[in-house]
């Protein structure tokens, strides 16, 4: 088959950032080929055996940034002094703070520590403190150092999510 998919049209005529949203590519296609990793990054992309070394074994859910690829739909929350997206891949929950405080205060998990900032209407998000081994499913590593910095932004027509992440690791 070919994918069909288009735009989320909204039921409502109020087209707002918090609802559900699916990716309209499939697969999802967020991560390019030719990514500027480091000669140790390489290697062990090199010796990665997605049968044996696999993220997601066992059914253990993604981390921060592989989550992000899932094709599946995600709701978008208004959780007053957070926002979370609600993914349907794993059930998984990820929680953005909208206060520093608070954020720092949260344990490290898989999703890291994420704080967000509304910037003209778009969410813009950094994310710290990941504990999660891996960039993506194909064998890139990921430290502790690692940070991703996010932007998720209405279109004029209410119809589509602009979404861009930059990830910074030093080590990878």
């Amino acid at each position: 088959g070919r994918d069909v998919r288009s735009a989320v049209a909204s039921a409502s005529s109020e087209r707002t950032f918090f609802r559900i949203w699916t990716n309209v590519t499939f697969p999802p296609s967020f991560w390019g080929t030719d990514l500027p990793l480091t000669a140790a990054a390489t290697a062990t992309r090199a010796a990665f055996d997605p049968v044996r070394d696999t993220p997601t074994k066992g059914c253990t859910p993604k981390g921060m940034p592989f989550i992000m690829e899932q094709p599946y739909p995600m709701q978008i929350v208004d959780a007053g002094d957070a926002v979370l997206l609600r993914m349907e891949e794993y059930d998984a929950v990820r929680r953005i703070e909208l206060s520093p405080t608070k954020a720092a205060a949260a344990p490290r998990s898989i999703f890291g520590r994420s704080v967000g900032r509304w910037d003209d209407g778009a969410l813009v998000v950094r994310t710290t403190d990941i504990d999660y081994a891996w960039f993506n499913g194909t064998g890139i590593p990921q430290s502790s150092n690692a940070v991703i910095d996010e932007r998720f932004e209405l279109t004029a027509n209410g119809t589509r999510i602009e979404y861009a992440m930059r990830v910074t690791d030093p080590a990878t």
